[in-house]
């Protein structure tokens, strides 16, 4: 299935050459694994049943979109999944939990000191080999992500209509690297940090980028950090509900705020078409009270 590619909708702010501006739906691939993280699973997990494994590992928080889609991806191939979680176990399981482990996955508590060590290879394949398990980094961010991640971009490619820039949400970076190597040189790409202090993310996208000239990013729109969904980033969300376009409060509502904001204040050119990419994650949404 090819995900749809829609106008954003007009509600008030955007009527002025607003059919310059779409988004596409990432988020309508699938009812759970949706968005970008069936990109960033699917050769992780060709890469695990090729190797003969019956389990995948991960790692997330209390609130995953990551483990949410993980847990439904193995139900669906018959392979155990465990999950490395950030949090405590005397603490009332979230919403993603529950699902996750009515989905078959194993959830291990760890605390914040021992989480740090996602990023040590050494500690990860320990933890791969006391699980007897195929690891997949934190928001599957390994190069096999990556790879998944670039067919978004075959996806922006709309014969009938030519984007002049791509606008997506950054939060580890896998899904911008994978759609910078793919999307043709001529197309500008922004990204929208979700997480406060992201420059040095952003020095890193910028350093293996194919096409660092044609990379911009902004740093302002975290809206107080990752995770965070004040009032004002509420209310934007239940005003794209009244419009049918669901905005996940981590990553696409922020993006669609940004995107806003440029137009708002004539800093985007008027003859140029856009498209932003809608990566789903909107189970997300039943961790911030008021969605």
């Amino acid at each position: 299935m090819s995900p749809p590619i829609e106008a954003l909708p007009r509600n008030g702010l955007l009527q002025t050459h607003s059919e310059q501006v779409d988004i596409l739906r990432l988020d309508q691939l699938h009812p759970v694994v949706s968005g970008n993280k069936w990109f960033k699973l699917k050769y992780n997990i060709e890469m695990a049943l090729a190797n003969g494994y019956q389990s995948l590992l991960s790692c997330g928080g209390v609130h995953s979109n990551h483990l949410h889609a993980l847990a439904k991806a193995g139900q669906y191939y018959q392979l155990q999944t465990h999950a490395l979680v950030r949090g405590y176990s005397e603490v009332a399981l979230t919403s993603t939990l529950k699902d996750c482990q009515n989905m078959g996955m194993n959830l291990e508590f760890v605390n914040k000191k021992t989480y740090l060590q996602r990023y040590d290879p050494h500690w990860c394949q320990q933890q791969a080999q006391r699980l007897s398990s195929y690891w997949i980094p934190e928001g599957g961010n390994n190069e096999l992500g990556i790879q998944g991640c670039g067919e978004i971009a075959n996806a922006c490619l709309n014969a009938e209509k030519n984007y002049d820039q791509v606008w997506l949400s950054i939060g580890s970076g896998c899904t911008f690297k994978g759609v910078e190597r793919v999307l043709p040189k001529s197309i500008k790409l922004r990204g929208i940090l979700a997480i406060k202090g992201g420059q040095s993310l952003a020095q890193e996208l910028l350093a293996s980028a194919l096409y660092p000239h044609r990379c911009e990013f902004d740093f302002d729109s975290h809206y107080g950090g990752f995770g965070r969904c004040p009032d004002e980033l509420q209310a934007l969300i239940h005003r794209y509900d009244e419009s049918n376009l669901p905005l996940d409060p981590v990553y696409t509502a922020k993006l669609v705020a940004a995107f806003e904001q440029s137009w708002q204040q004539g800093l985007l050119p008027l003859n140029q078409n856009y498209l932003l990419i809608h990566t789903g994650g909107l189970q997300g949404r039943r961790g911030i009270d008021g969605l």
